[in-house]
């Protein structure tokens, strides 16, 4: 009894404490495109969206698995992100007094396919703007891009 009401004060101050952060998602990183739509476990894959941030902000998820991040590309952006911080649009709105500074930004996340089985997984893309819908990944643990032709015509025409 005596050692009960000796813990008793420790777990109530450690029950308080919350060293999580929070964050509320407030944009829609659109739907990603995938290249290739099919690839083996291991294989990098690319996938375009938007307001996309940094390796470090952005979480891939092929199904319910991480995948590992290895490249966030945001060539010809410059241009828009100078236009969307002078005229004060967030990364999340549309912004048409950028359009045309914006029209040549393409952003895209570079993965590797986790070790999964053969199937189709759900991509989602999440960081510090949002989340994006998911896209279809086709895994193939054989070689999704071998058909099995040889190119020989065995047809006998």
């Amino acid at each position: 009894m005596f050692l009960a009401l000796l813990l008793a004060p420790l777990l109530l101050v450690g029950g308080c404490e919350d060293d999580t952060e929070s964050y509320s998602l407030h944009c829609d990183l659109g739907t990603p495109v995938l290249y290739p739509t099919s690839a083996a476990p291991g294989q990098t894959v690319t996938a375009t969206a938007r307001s996309l941030t940094s390796v470090q902000d952005t979480v891939v998820r092929v199904g319910a698995t991480d995948a590992i991040v290895s490249d966030v590309q945001r060539p010809g952006c410059d241009s828009c992100d100078q236009c969307r911080e002078k005229s004060q649009c967030t990364s999340c709105d549309d912004c048409d007094e950028c359009a045309a500074d914006c029209a040549e930004c393409v952003e895209s996340v570079v993965f590797a396919v986790p070790m999964l089985g053969d199937g189709s997984y759900g991509v989602s893309i999440t960081n510090v703007h949002g989340q994006s819908p998911t896209a279809t990944l086709l895994v193939e643990r054989n070689g999704s891009a071998d058909t099995g032709d040889t190119g020989d015509d065995d047809s006998g025409d």
